[in-house]
C-alpha cells in the first residue's frame, strides 16, 4: 500500500500519468469471456458426456442402428446445450460486480479539483467525497466533515460507519473496525472528506471478492455423478470384453459369426450405459426448477436443486436474510418533563428518509409522535457519531447541546440524581431484549465537550427480523439441518437474535479472535459467529464441507459473494437490499427475499433427490439384469447363440427405460420429504450396490426360469427370445414401484404416483404392440406368443416386487 505521505495540493498530471502506468488502471481484472466452442468443449469433457458420445458414435456408425445413435447424440447434444447456458449465466457475476465502481471520481491534482474517470484514478491521488458519492478507490481519510459510509454491503453491518482522519486503518483489522479507512465501492451517506487513495483495481477490497469469485464449488451430485461415470464405463468395458471372450468359444466351435459376437459385445457395453439417465435427470431439474420458480425461488444452475435437499447446514447471513436490514424504534425511556423525540430530531442528520439507518429511524419515529422542530431554530455545531466517542453531538440556538450515543458513554456525561439512576437500570433490560440501546443527554451551553448533562432518556431500536425467519429456523432444525449465524454486527447484538429466531448461540466467535491454529475446527463447532469479514465466510463454507457437510450459504451483500460462490449451495435473498453481485454469485435467488421460501425449497430438493436415487436404482438394476442374463446365457444356452439381440438392449434401454425413469424424476411420492433426513450414502455407496445387484438377480432370475420353460416346451429360438424381452421388459418395468419406494414397494399411498402408474402402463402397452402386430414385431426380431407366455411374462412382473420386498427383509 501507498504510505500517507502526501501534499494537499494532490499529484501532479506527470505524477498520475505514472502512477497509471505502474499500477494500471483502476479497475476489475476483465478476462477474455470464454468462446462457445470452448464451453462446449469443457461440457463434453464431461465423464458422463464422454460414455454418451461413445455409446451414440458406436450404435450409429458400427451398429448402424441410425434412429437408436441419434436419440443417443440428442441427449448429450440437449446436455451440452444447458450446460452452456448456464455457465455462461454464472460469469456474470464478475461482470454485475464491476458495476459497483463509480464512473467517475472527484480528484485533486496539481491544487485543483476535477472530475475524472474513475478508472484513471491511482494511488497517491487525493480524492474529495461527498454524500451521495461512490467510493472510487480504497483510501485513507485525510479529512472528514460528519462523514458517514453506508459499508453494509461489504462488511453486513446494518449502520453506517462513521470515518474520521484519526480513526483505526490497516488491512490487519476488520473492515468493520477499519474507521479510518474508505473502501472501492462503497456509499457515503453523509458528511465530506478528503481521503489519499491506496489501492486500485483487484488490489482493493472489492478486488479481492471479486478474485474469489473465480471458479465455482461442483454440487454433491454433480460430483457422485461424474464417478458413477466413470464406474459405469469400467463396467461397460468390462462386461463388453467378457461377452466377446465368452462368444470367441462359440466361434470357435463353430456356432457363430465372429462379427455376429464382436457386434453384441458391443451392444452390451452399451446397455450397461443408462442412456435415459441423463435425459431422465435433466427433465426432472427443468421441471424442478419451474416448481420452485412458482414458489419465489429461480434456480440458476439445475444441479442446486439435489444440492440443495442434501443440506446439513445452512449458514445464514443476519442483516438481510434473518432481518430486513431497516433500524426500528421499538421502546424507550423518557424522563418525565424532558422533551425525549425533541431531543432526537435535534441530534440527527436523516433529511426525507435519507442518511445514517439510526438517524432515519429516530427521525421517523418523531414524525410518527407529530414532532417537528421549530421553524426559526438552527444548527450552530456538529460532531458526527464515530467509533472514537461513541456519540454524535449538536449545538443548537439557545444555546442548546444535545448529545446522543451509547449509554455508558452518554449517561457518564450526566449528573448524578434519580433519572440518571434509573436509565442506567433500564439499560441492561433493553439490551437484554437484543435491542440496540442509545441515550440522549442536553445541556445549556456551547461546550461540545461538557459534562454534567441532563439525562433524556433511552432508545431501544431494532433490526427487525423477517415474518418467516424464526419458523424456518424451527423447520430446518426439524429437517435435521443445523443453522449458524454469520454477520458483521457485535458479538452481543448477534447472540441476542439468534436467540430469539431460535439458533443456538454457543460457542459465540468473532472473527478477530479466529486467527489461531485451530481457526477451521472453532468455525465448525460455532453457532455463531460475528464481526465477519469475507475471508473468513469463505473459511467457514470450506471448513465445513471439509468436515463432510453438505453446506447452503445464505446472503445478499457483496460481501457475501465469495461464499455464495464456493458453497454447495449459494442462496441470493433478493429482496430490497440484496444486491447484483450476491444474486449472480448465487446457485439460487429467492425473490420474495423470505427465508422461509428456502425451508421449501429443500423440501422440493429432498424430494427430487429422492427422485433422482429412484432413477439411478431402477436404471442400474434393470441394466445389470441385462449383463447377468446375457452373460450367464452365452454359458447355458449354446442353442440361442445370443440370448438377446443387440437390437433388443437397445429398444429396451433407450424407449422403454426412458419412459418410467423420466416420470420417477418428476414423481410426487407421498409424505414430507422433510421428515426424513438427508442420506450421506453416496449414489453408489457399497449398500446402494449391493441393493441394486440383488435386484438384478431377481430379476434376471426370473428371466431365466422363463426362458428355461420356453426352450422345454420347445419353442423355437425367436420364439424363446421373444419370450426372455417380454419377461425383461415387464420385471423391469415394476422396478419402478419399488425403486420410488422408501420402505415398502405398495405402502400406503403408492397409487398417488400417476406419472409412474401411466410411465410403467404406456411402456407395456408399447411392448405389448410390438409383440403382438407382427410388422412391429419383424423390426425388433419378436414373434407374437400364445397365452401361457403372456402368463409367465405377468408372473414374472409381480414376483418382482414381492421378492425385493423379501431381500429389504433380510437387511
Amino acid at each position: 500500500m501507498t504510505t500517507s505521505v502526501h501534499s494537499s495540493s494532490g499529484l501532479t498530471e506527470r505524477q498520475a500519468a505514472q502512477a497509471l502506468a505502474e499500477h494500471g488502471p483502476n479497475e476489475l481484472p476483465q478476462p477474455p469471456p470464454p468462446t462457445l466452442l470452448g464451453r462446449a468443449v469443457r461440457q463434453l469433457a464431461d465423464p458422463f458426456s464422454i460414455l454418451l458420445a461413445i455409446a451414440g458414435l458406436v450404435t450409429l456408425l458400427v451398429l448402424r442402428e441410425v434412429p437408436e445413435g441419434a436419440a443417443i447424440l440428442a441427449i448429450l447434444a440437449v446436455n451440452v446445450v444447458i450446460g452452456v447456458s448456464q455457465e455462461a449465466k454464472a460469469d456474470q457475476a464478475v461482470r454485475a460486480l464491476r458495476t459497483l465502481t463509480a464512473p467517475m471520481a472527484k480528484v485533486r491534482r496539481d491544487g485543483v479539483t476535477r472530475r475524472i474517470p474513475a478508472v484513471d484514478v491511482v494511488p497517491g491521488d487525493l480524492i474529495e467525497v461527498a454524500a451521495g458519492d461512490r467510493i472510487p478507490a480504497d483510501a485513507q481519510v485525510i479529512e472528514a466533515s460528519s462523514l458517514g459510509v453506508d459499508e453494509a454491503t461489504l462488511t453486513g453491518e446494518s449502520r453506517s460507519a462513521g470515518k474520521s482522519a484519526s480513526g483505526a486503518r490497516g488491512a490487519e483489522l476488520p473492515m468493520g473496525d477499519r474507521d479510518g479507512d474508505l473502501f472501492s465501492g462503497t456509499l457515503v451517506v453523509r458528511g465530506t472528506g478528503l481521503a489519499l487513495v491506496v489501492a486500485t483495481g483487484v488490489r482493493t477490497e472489492l478486488g479481492r471478492i471479486a478474485s474469489a469469485l473465480e471458479g465455482r464449488t461442483k454440487g454433491p451430485l454433480e460430483v457422485e455423478l461424474a464417478q458413477v461415470s466413470r464406474k459405469i464405463g469400467i463396467v461397460a468395458v468390462v462386461a463388453g470384453v467378457a461377452m466377446i471372450a465368452l462368444g470367441l468359444t462359440r466361434v470357435i466351435r463353430g456356432e457363430a459369426a465372429l462379427l455376429d459376437i464382436i457386434l453384441a459385445g458391443v451392444a452390451l457395453a452399451i446397455a450397461a450405459v443408462p442412456e435415459s439417465l441423463a435425459a431422465a435427470v435433466t427433465t426432472a431439474r427443468a421441471l424442478g426448477s419451474q416448481r420452485m420458480a412458482g414458489l419465489g425461488l429461480i434456480v440458476r444452475r439445475l444441479s442446486a436443486i439435489e444440492a440443495l435437499g442434501a443440506t446439513t447446514v445452512i449458514a445464514t447471513d443476519k442483516t438481510g436474510t434473518l432481518t430486513t436490514g431497516k433500524l426500528t424504534v421499538v421502546d424507550h425511556v423518557a424522563v418525565p418533563e424532558a422533551d425525549l423525540w425533541l431531543a432526537v430530531l435535534r441530534c440527527n442528520d436523516a433529511r426525507d428518509g435519507l442518511g445514517d439507518g439510526v438517524d432515519v429511524a429516530l427521525a421517523t419515529a418523531a414524525e410518527q409522535r407529530d414532532v417537528r422542530l421549530p421553524r426559526q431554530e438552527s444548527r450552530l455545531a456538529a460532531r458526527t457519531f464515530d467509533a472514537q466517542t461513541r456519540s454524535m453531538t449538536v449545538v443548537t440556538d439557545g444555546p442548546l447541546l444535545t448529545v446522543k450515543g451509547a449509554p455508558e458513554v452518554v449517561l457518564a456525561r450526566c449528573v448524578p440524581g434519580p433519572h440518571t439512576d434509573r436509565l442506567v437500570q433500564a439499560v441492561p433490560e433493553l439490551a437484554a431484549r437484543g435491542l440496540r440501546v442509545l441515550a440522549v443527554a442536553q445541556r445549556d451551553t456551547t461546550d461540545m465537550d461538557a459534562d454534567g448533562l441532563r439525562p433524556v432518556g433511552l432508545l431501544g431500536l431494532r433490526d427487525e427480523l423477517r415474518p418467516s425467519a424464526g419458523q424456518a429456523v424451527a423447520d430446518c432444525r426439524s429437517a435435521g439441518i443445523r443453522v449458524v449465524m454469520v454477520t458483521g454486527d457485535h458479538a452481543d447484538t448477534a447472540r441476542a437474535v439468534a436467540q430469539e429466531v431460535g439458533i443456538h448461540p454457543d460457542p459465540v466467535v468473532t472473527g478477530a479472535a479466529l486467527n489461531g491454529p485451530d481457526r477451521a475446527v472453532r468455525l465448525r463447532e460455532a453457532g455463531v459467529i460475528a464481526r465477519v469479514d469475507p475471508a473468513t465466510k469463505l473459511d467457514l463454507v470450506h471448513a465445513l464441507r471439509g468436515n463432510g457437510e453438505v453446506v447452503t450459504m445464505t446472503g445478499d451483500g457483496v460481501n457475501d459473494a465469495p461464499a455464495l460462490r464456493h458453497a454447495d449451495v449459494g442462496v441470493a435473498m433478493a429482496g430490497d437490499e440484496g444486491t447484483d453481485v450476491a444474486r449472480e454469485a448465487a446457485a439460487v435467488v429467492v425473490t420474495n427475499g423470505e427465508l422461509g421460501t428456502i425451508v421449501t425449497g429443500i423440501s422440493e430438493g429432498r424430494r427430487l433427490r429422492h427422485n433422482i436415487h429412484s432413477m439411478i436404482g431402477y436404471l442400474f438394476a434393470g441394466n445389470l439384469a441385462e449383463i447377468f442374463l446375457v452373460i450367464v446365457g452365452l454359458l447355458v444356452w449354446p442353442d440361442l447363440i445370443i440370448p438377446l439381440l443387440p437390437v433388443h438392449l437397445l429398444w429396451i434401454n433407450l424407449v422403454l427405460d426412458g419412459i418410467p425413469a423420466i416420470a420417477l424424476g418428476i414423481d410426487r411420492s407421498a409424505g414430507d420429504p422433510l421428515t426424513s433426513k438427508p442420506s450421506r450414502q453416496g449414489l453408489l455407496a457399497r449398500p446402494v450396490l449391493i441393493r441394486i445387484a440383488g435386484r438384478a438377480l431377481i430379476v434376471a432370475a426370473l428371466v431365466f426360469a422363463a426362458v428355461e420353460i420356453a426352450r422345454r416346451l420347445g419353442w423355437s429360438e425367436e420364439e424363446v427370445r421373444t419370450q426372455a424381452v417380454l419377461t425383461l421388459v415387464l420385471a423391469r418395468l415394476t422396478l419402478a414401484y419399488v425403486a420410488r419406494a422408501r420402505r415398502w414397494t405398495f405402502e400406503h399411498g403408492w397409487w398417488r404416483g400417476r406419472a409412474v402408474l401411466i410411465a410403467v402402463t404406456g411402456a407395456a402397452a408399447l411392448q405389448a404392440l410390438v409383440t403382438l402386430v407382427p410388422t412391429l414385431g419383424g423390426l425388433l426380431v419378436l414373434l407374437p406368443l400364445p397365452p401361457i407366455g403372456w402368463a409367465i411374462a405377468l408372473a414374472a412382473g409381480l414376483l418382482t416386487p414381492l421378492l425385493c420386498d423379501l431381500l429389504r427383509l433380510r437387511r
